[in-house]
C-alpha cells in the first residue's frame, strides 16, 4: 500500500478539481446529464422563491397589491400609487424586503378571474428612505401581463415577460405586486403565484 495516500495528503499538497483556473467565479463543479463533469452556474444557492397569493373583489380600475398577513391568503385591497402615498400601506403592500443585489428571474403563476372581466398583472420594486414620510417612486419590472377571464371553472396561467438580470434590485428595495382590473365593473380574481429572486452580492 502506498504511503502518501491521497486522504491523507496535507491540505497544501492538494490540487483543485479540473478546469477550476478556468472556470467562472461564482460557480460549481456538476455531474451534467452527459455524464461528464462540468462548471456551472450557482444559481441553486442565489435563488429564493417567494410566494404571492391571493384574492381580488373591486369595481374599479385602481391597481391594488396585497396587505401583508403572514405568508397567508391576502387580500389584494390596497391602492398603489406611485410614488407611493401611504408609508403603512406600502411596507404592507410589499411582498419582499430585499437584503442584498440582485434581480427578479421569473415571475409567473396561475390566475382566475370572473368572466368576462380582465386583469393586468405587475411587480414593481421601489427604494424606501428609513424615517422618511416622503413617498418613494415605483419601478416595473418585467412586462404587464393581461389575463382574460372565463369564467369560475377555468384557470388561467400566467408568465410576466422581458424579466432578467437586467431586472435588478438593490439592497434595501422592496418588491410590490399589483393587480388591476381593467374595466370598472365588478371584478373577482383569485391568484397563486412565485416570485424567482436571483442574489448577486
Amino acid at each position: 500500500m502506498a504511503s502518501n495516500e491521497h486522504s491523507s495528503l496535507d491540505n497544501s499538497q492538494l490540487h483543485v478539481p479540473k478546469d477550476f483556473s478556468s472556470a467562472a467565479n461564482n460557480t460549481v463543479l456538476t455531474k451534467n446529464s452527459a455524464g461528464s463533469l462540468e462548471w456551472q452556474d450557482d444559481r441553486l444557492r442565489t435563488t429564493h422563491f417567494v410566494r404571492v397569493s391571493g384574492f381580488l373583489s373591486k369595481s374599479t380600475t385602481d391597481e391594488y397589491a396585497p396587505t401583508y398577513a403572514g405568508n397567508a391568503t391576502h387580500t389584494f385591497d390596497t391602492v398603489v400609487t406611485n410614488p407611493t402615498n401611504d408609508g403603512q400601506d406600502a411596507v404592507a403592500q410589499s411582498v419582499l424586503y430585499c437584503l442584498r443585489d440582485g434581480y427578479v428571474g421569473a415571475f409567473g403563476g396561475v390566475i382566475a378571474i370572473n368572466s368576462p372581466r380582465s386583469v393586468e398583472i405587475r411587480i414593481y420594486k421601489g427604494t424606501p428612505t428609513d424615517e422618511s414620510s416622503s413617498g418613494f417612486a415605483l419601478t416595473q419590472l418585467g412586462d404587464t401581463i393581461t389575463e382574460g377571464g372565463e369564467g369560475a371553472t377555468t384557470p388561467n396561467v400566467f408568465s410576466v415577460t422581458s424579466l432578467s438580470s437586467s431586472s435588478s434590485f438593490s439592497a434595501g428595495d422592496v418588491l410590490i405586486v399589483t393587480l388591476k382590473p381593467t374595466a370598472a365593473s365588478a371584478t373577482t380574481a383569485r391568484l397563486n403565484s412565485t416570485v424567482e429572486v436571483v442574489y448577486t452580492a
